[in-house]
């Protein structure tokens, strides 16, 4: 397990959390959660149909991912995770855990790892992240951790019912290790 300690950094919040490689059971443990509470698909706007539970079913190939756990309960809170060819960043934190810290805690020891070359073996500048735009959570997350909105787009989001889909906002952020204040 990654702590702080790890990766010489402070956390900013009370919880001590931990990073460790995301297992096939703490993959399991997140698509129960999210599934179940239902609380990813209200976050898209979509209904939870069978193509949308398979599709975040396995963990994508290319993807690192660590499991984030609060180190004294053993509990785990969410992940992150970092595409090692496109610097792509990726975070959840379970709606029980937000606005506690926890988020923002995962996310700055994952770019302190990414920056160090903790993951991929080198030293990398540049890290990347899209967000929902009306994820402020997500927005502000980045934008307090130096992030820079690159771009701002639509994706759209097949629908069964649609052969159109839906349009979902983003927003593009890259933060560069020489603008880093993690």
């Amino acid at each position: 397990m990654t702590n702080f300690k790890d990766a010489d950094a402070k956390p900013l919040s009370a919880v001590c959390i931990g990073l460790r490689s995301m297992t096939d059971a703490d993959w399991s443990n997140y698509v129960l959660h999210v599934t179940g509470a239902g609380e990813l698909f209200m976050q898209y706007g979509c209904e939870p149909t069978e193509e949308w539970i398979a599709c975040i079913q396995t963990m994508t190939p290319d993807v690192v991912y660590y499991a984030v756990y609060l180190n004294e309960e053993n509990v785990m809170a969410g992940y992150v995770g970092i595409t090692p060819e496109t610097g792509n960043l990726e975070f959840y934190i379970f709606r029980e855990f937000r606005k506690r810290g926890i988020g923002t805690d995962a996310v700055r020891l994952l770019i302190r790892l990414w920056f160090s070359g903790g993951i991929t073996g080198e030293r990398e500048t540049k890290i990347e992240a899209e967000t929902l735009s009306q994820n402020l959570a997500s927005v502000r997350l980045l934008e307090k951790l130096g992030f820079q909105k690159e771009a701002v787009g639509l994706r759209m989001i097949p629908a069964e019912e649609d052969a159109h889909g839906s349009a979902i906002g983003l927003c593009a952020y890259s933060l560069k290790k020489d603008a880093c204040e993690v």
